[in-house]
């Protein structure tokens, strides 16, 4: 499973294009929608922090947890210098484990798509409900086909800017459901010399049927799944699926 070790350094400048507060104000009217009491939220394979800043920002208590040490770092420094005292801890979704329960669990950018076996997903859903309070909510994120099939695909994306650029390309792989990513990215350091990272990951899909089957293992109540723009259910073009269950009593 892919920790992001030497991304964690250049990570949020190339996700500068997306828009932290509006993620997260979908995430919340989706648990709004499911009539949330609100309370306590962890953020699980939280990254960098953006997600949990977002939430500490509208006044929520949040955790994080990641499996990456070097992105929890960039989280830590990021939370601090805004002015809030970060609650992260290094762990494998897989087997996580905390001290307290939580309202919600929340599990953003496609985290669940770099498990690459169906005991993996059990294991990280398992976890979740074990982390949840009696009717707590789990709302998470995965790519659809359409987006890991057609989009990402068997193709190649380029960026240049001044002082960065990546190449990458990327394999499908039918038969197994999986897409193949491999990075090529160039930095600029302080000292004016640029510095190569290269990145290898695997992401796989996982059908609505699959989740729903194994969230109802899991001892979950699927609630709905939504297309990410609206309350809408997703279309043949949904990029990512938008899932929301509900731990039972």
């Amino acid at each position: 499973m892919t920790a992001y070790f030497d991304l964690a350094r250049v990570y949020d400048r190339l996700m500068d294009h997306l828009d932290f507060s509006g993620i997260t104000d979908y995430y919340l009217k989706l648990a709004a929608k499911h009539g949330w009491p609100e309370g306590k939220i962890l953020d699980l394979a939280c990254g960098t922090g953006n997600i949990s800043l977002e939430l500490k920002k509208r006044g929520y208590d949040v955790c994080g947890v990641d499996l990456s040490v070097d992105m929890l770092a960039v989280a830590d420094k990021k939370i601090r210098e805004a002015g809030y005292m970060p609650c992260l801890t290094r762990q494998d979704m897989r087997s996580f484990c905390v001290t307290q329960r939580y309202a919600m669990v929340l599990c953003a950018f496609d985290s669940l798509n770099y498990i690459m076996k169906e005991e993996g997903l059990c294991e990280v859903l398992t976890r979740v409900n074990e982390a949840l309070l009696p009717k707590g909510l789990f709302l998470f994120d995965v790519h659809s086909l359409y987006k890991m099939k057609e989009m990402i695909g068997d193709n190649v994306f380029t960026y240049q800017s001044e002082d960065l650029c990546y190449i990458w390309k990327n394999w499908y792989l039918p038969n197994e459901g999986v897409c193949e990513m491999q990075l090529d990215i160039f930095h600029t350091l302080e000292n004016g010399h640029y510095e190569r990272i290269e990145e290898y990951h695997k992401e796989k899909y996982h059908s609505q049927e699959l989740i729903c089957r194994l969230l109802k293992q899991a001892g979950f109540e699927f609630l709905g799944v939504y297309d990410g723009v609206g309350l809408d259910q997703p279309g043949e073009k949904t990029e990512r699926l938008y899932f929301v269950a509900q731990k039972h009593d």
